[in-house]
């Protein structure tokens, strides 16, 4: 601070002009104006104006043992559907007083150790996580005991609570639907199935009632969209069979069914295609098409909730509660 700079107020200062003890000046910046006069709220408020007094947030913290501050892990903000999840997630959270900080784990689970390491070193009063690691990875990483609530993946009960898509059931009545329809082969686009649940268990889902199927995975990461497009159109060419191309990722509908109808491989009767898609583009692109649509702001919202019951209550054990939001197919 330089000599002409002048000095920050401080509680003692605000103190001092009101006539009230700092105790007072604690009470009315945590919000208990109940435990004071009128008068005395009015008189701290003027000199906090006066004295253009900004509190010090870190000392609140340590005094509160709060920062109102939640983390929020999505795997990757370039999908639709984890910043829809964050927007939903906010909703909720601020209604409350809370900020949820936002967080990309771009589908790298050595970034998202990274992540939980910094989150768990900072003053966070609980994590939101749409994971890629597993309960005991988080955990380790974290280092510290706080309230957490898993969204859109699914895990073993008794870890945290969870709220999710009925994933395996809604995969397996679309594809019973296209069978149904005559469709016999289907063609999986789908990331590393092994490395998420969910995609685990969409798969498991289709595999339940459809026993030819060739899948096609796709790097989150670093993939060459002219090499995986090829070898799309080799599977499809290879076969006299009615084919359906199921996209477990709104994004690769996206990256690879235009491609089909330029080249006019998809006809919907031959070749059809159906996938999990949480925007409009997919249904535009091919509007003949029946699509899997989830409500991922209704699931963040949902996962805000249930962070703010433990909060609210710690002795609350929510670990085994898991909401399921039912998708739409159609």
């Amino acid at each position: 601070m330089t000599a002409n700079q002048p000095k920050s107020a401080n509680m003692k200062d605000v103190a001092a002009l009101a006539g009230v003890s700092i105790a007072t000046i604690s009470r009315y910046l945590n919000g208990e104006t109940n435990r004071m006069s009128k008068v005395t709220a009015a008189k701290v408020a003027a000199a906090i104006e006066k004295l253009n007094y900004v509190p010090n947030s870190s000392a609140r913290q340590m005094i509160t043992k709060s920062s109102k501050m939640i983390a929020v892990i999505v795997a990757n903000i370039d999908d639709y559907f984890s910043s829809e999840l964050f927007k939903g997630i906010s909703s909720i959270l601020e209604s409350q007083g809370y900020i949820g900080v936002l967080f990309d784990a771009d589908s790298d689970h050595a970034r998202e150790q990274k992540l939980l390491e910094v989150i768990g070193r900072q003053v966070f009063d609980g994590l939101i996580i749409q994971p890629e690691n597993d309960p005991q990875t988080i955990q380790q990483a974290l280092r510290r005991q706080l309230p957490v609530v898993v969204v859109d993946r699914e895990m073993d009960a008794g870890t945290w609570p969870q709220v999710v898509t009925d994933n395996y059931q809604i995969a397996r009545q679309a594809t019973q639907h296209f069978l149904d329809e005559g469709q016999t082969h289907v063609i999986v686009l789908t990331s590393d199935v092994h490395l998420a649940r969910t995609r685990q268990e969409r798969y498991r889902g289709i595999l339940s009632v459809a026993d030819n199927v060739d899948t096609i995975e796709v790097s989150e990461t670093s993939y060459n969209h002219s090499a995986v497009y090829q070898q799309l159109k080799a599977a499809l060419t290879r076969s006299t069979e009615r084919t359906l191309v199921f996209a477990l990722k709104e994004r690769w509908f996206l990256e690879f069914i235009p491609d089909l109808i330029n080249e006019g491989l998809l006809d919907g009767h031959q070749v059809t295609a159906t996938g999990f898609a949480d925007t409009d583009t997919a249904r535009r692109l091919a509007p003949n098409t029946q699509l899997i649509t989830q409500n991922p702001y209704l699931m963040g919202a949902s996962a805000a909730e249930l962070l703010l019951q433990e909060l609210q209550d710690p002795k609350l054990d929510l670990s085994h509660q898991k909401l399921i939001q039912p998708a739409k197919f159609g």
